[in-house]
């Protein structure tokens, strides 16, 4: 799942995600304006993508994501980062922003613990 989605493609997957065990072909183009064989192809291009299974269910398809928001987001900014700065690691990202070209074996550890200390915050 190395593709991007594009923004439209982004659009329907947003309301695909609302339904993680799965939403109904007839909901997903009852959602959204665009004529049926847009709708259609853009399910299409999703699937091709490997962002969501398809199962017949009788004249219903049924879409099922098989990746979450998060995961997407996640990959899609370390493929931005890879693409921007030649590399998707963060200590990469933060050396760019504050104007060098690298964080020294010290200063990438120290950003490392901040980010777990972050994450337990959130877990308390």
């Amino acid at each position: 799942m190395e593709k991007k989605l594009s923004p439209m493609e982004y659009k329907y997957m947003e309301f695909i995600w609302k339904f993680p065990q799965g939403v109904h072909s007839n909901l997903i183009y009852d959602e959204f304006p665009q004529a049926q064989g847009t709708k259609g192809a853009i399910l299409f291009h999703i699937k091709e993508k490997g962002y969501v299974s398809v199962q017949q269910k009788g004249k219903q398809t049924l879409y099922t994501p098989l990746i979450s928001k998060l995961e997407y987001d996640k990959m899609a900014i370390n493929m931005r980062l890879k693409d921007k700065f030649g590399s998707s690691r963060l200590e990469n990202l933060i050396a760019t922003l504050c104007g060098k070209k690298s964080l020294t074996k010290q200063q990438v550890d120290k950003l490392y613990q901040l980010i777990e200390e972050l994450k337990e915050e959130d877990n308390d």
